[in-house]
């Protein structure tokens, strides 16, 4: 079945006006740069896209029907069961359309699942609960026939499509009992999933593939002179280059760099989560609503969105090892209460432009670097100017300054060198695991797990997922803590010391716990043993020194009296000198010679 174009109204009713970008520094971000410079790099190619759109086409009479109506009654004459799907529309849906890659046979599919609202609830139930049917261009093995939901999820085509149809309906509720909210009218809701679009591609795609859904399901057509312009919304927008992976460390990075610089200072909402494998990161990502603090131009439109950048490299062997390759990518990631107009979409690639360019050339991925695939063709993409952001790497100066001193601060306020193990071992390890933090060291997970925290809290260390990975936020604060620690406490700082350290510790475990044994074998010393078994089971959480004499110790200048009070009343005795402490590694003036 031949697919058909939109409608000659559709296209009319796209048109409107731009909105346009500010020019860059026309207000004061409390930025942490120092200005910009126009730079020229290549285009960015379009990838993951989606819209959404609602038809006011709910049924006025009983001969009416609005177009999920249709669905409904389609899926119940050609599928009827859900055992039966993914039921396939139209076989080789490839040939139909020039969107889609001749070399990635698949078939258009029919899926459906229970939705979020019925005719009625009870005790947080839906009673009469519909559902929500999806649409999707879906690969099938060419030698079997089978479709890739049976055989293997990752058999994907590049370009791919998802049309998620939903009700639009007061009269239906969600489980809590309250009627659903039609914001844009009563009818059919459209969600489209697509790739290598922006938002006209992407609409334009919904309204062929669902011209053909309906001739396969011999049910009326969508009457989209219906369409409700205001709903027409961009939900979801990425640009990407592909580039060597030779490069992958150095962008992983810059985006870390990125990270500290936007927690620099507080304020704003930060994420971030990164993703490695045999020791190498294959995902990073940070996702904040402030990238103006480093001197991305965000329109006043787009005030409320959160726009995200991530380096990641694809699962698997995929045959064609061009795929291989990382990506650099940028992404709409929020928008608030409300999806922004599918019409701002040339305004909100502009910001991702200029985020996924700035990262690239922040990441010195040169042209050579960029590697092409089947759509990506960097040496034929446009250069394009933008405005890079300048002043990074001071800013990522001071604020590593800022981490370094409150590092110093929790090593030199422990009573012991357990902090200084763990975070010296992070350091020199450049990352580590629980486990290995507490084989190294010597402490227990637990115990690891608490300082780890400690060190989270203040903005030095941070957790990776997936496997758990501790590190730090980026590579020069990672080398500068080795110098600090290495220049403030030679003794301690020192592979043989933390080994010698780790020893005692489990040593002074082993001896407890054959202490508790006897003890509990013992007749005559309930209680006692009972008292020594607590103890031992906080040392079994922990070296007990460290954990323990934190509590009873503090450093002089927490004191409720000032340091000169604390020093008459040394001198007077009222102190005495077995409960005063000087770290004299990091002042060897003070020690006797001779």
């Amino acid at each position: 079945m031949a697919a058909e174009a939109p409608p000659r109204n559709v296209a009319g009713a796209l048109d409107r006006p731009q909105a346009t970008l500010p020019a860059v520094g026309d207000e004061d971000h409390e930025n942490l740069v120092t200005g910009h410079t126009l730079h020229d790099y290549p285009d960015p190619i379009d990838h993951g896209h989606g819209v959404e759109v609602v038809l006011e086409d709910k049924a006025d009479g009983p001969h009416e029907e609005m177009f999920y109506t249709r669905i409904w009654r389609g899926w119940g004459d050609f599928v009827g069961d859900r055992d039966a799907e993914p039921y396939v529309l139209v076989e080789d849906v490839h040939q139909l359309f020039d969107w889609l890659h001749d070399d990635y046979p698949a078939h258009l599919v029919l899926k459906s699942k229970g939705w979020m609202v019925g005719r009625d609830a009870q005790d947080g139930e839906l009673v009469g609960q519909y559902y929500e049917y999806s649409v999707q261009v879906m690969r099938y093995d060419e030698d079997s026939g089978k479709l890739a939901d049976e055989i293997d999820a990752n058999l994907r085509a590049p370009t791919s499509f998802q049309c998620w149809i939903q009700p639009q309906n007061s009269d239906l509720v969600l489980p809590s009992g309250d009627p659903m909210v039609c914001q844009h009218g009563e009818g059919t809701k459209f969600k489209t999933q697509t790739t290598y679009a922006g938002s006209r591609e992407s609409f334009t795609r919904t309204v062929e593939v669902m011209n053909l859904v309906a001739g396969a399901l011999d049910i009326e057509r969508p009457a989209w002179e219906t369409m409700n312009r205001g709903s027409w919304k961009a939900w979801k927008g990425e640009v990407h280059h592909r580039f060597t992976k030779s490069k992958m460390q150095t962008a992983v990075h810059r985006l870390q760099e990125a990270k500290s610089l936007l927690e620099y200072g507080g304020g704003g909402d930060v994420h971030s989560s990164g993703k490695m494998r045999k020791g190498r990161h294959v995902e990073e990502y940070v996702v904040s609503d402030r990238w103006e603090k480093l001197g991305i131009a965000i329109p006043e439109p787009l005030d409320d969105a959160k726009f995200g950048v991530k380096v990641y490299r694809i699962n698997g062997n995929p045959a064609d090892k061009r795929l291989q390759e990382p990506k650099l990518e940028a992404f709409l990631a929020g928008s608030g209460d409300e999806l922004p107009h599918a019409d701002d979409w040339p305004m909100i690639r502009s910001v991702l432009r200029q985020l996924v360019d700035t990262f690239a050339v922040r990441s010195n991925l040169n042209l050579g670097d960029l590697k092409e695939d089947d759509y990506y063709k960097p040496r034929d993409r446009p250069m394009l100017d933008f405005y890079l952001p300048e002043g990074w790497r001071h800013a990522v100066q001071e604020a590593n300054e800022v981490r370094l001193m409150k590092m110093t601060d929790v090593v030199r306020a422990a009573q012991t060198s357990s902090k200084l193990d763990i975070v010296w071992t992070v350091a020199d390890r450049n990352g580590a695991s629980y486990d290995e933090l507490a084989a190294v060291t010597g402490l227990s997970k637990d115990r690891v797990q608490e300082i780890v925290a400690e060190f989270v809290d203040q903005d030095v260390l941070l957790r990776l997922a997936m496997p758990r990975i501790i590190a730090f936020d980026n590579e020069e604060l990672r080398l500068n803590v080795l110098d600090e620690l290495e220049a403030r406490f030679p003794d301690d700082a020192d592979p043989r010391a933390i080994e010698k350290r780790a020893d005692e510790r489990r040593e002074r475990r082993r001896r407890l716990r054959e202490k508790r044994q006897q003890q509990e074998e013992g007749d005559d010393a309930v209680d006692e043993a009972t008292e020594d078994r607590n103890a031992a089971d906080d040392l079994d959480q922990d070296d007990r020194d460290d954990s323990d004499l934190e509590d009873e110790w503090q450093r002089v200048d927490l004191l409720k009296y000032c340091r000169e009070d604390v020093g008459r009343f040394i001198e007077r005795g009222d102190i005495p000198a077995r409960d005063v402490k000087v770290r004299v590694s990091a002042h060897r003036w003070l020690i006797p010679h001779g």
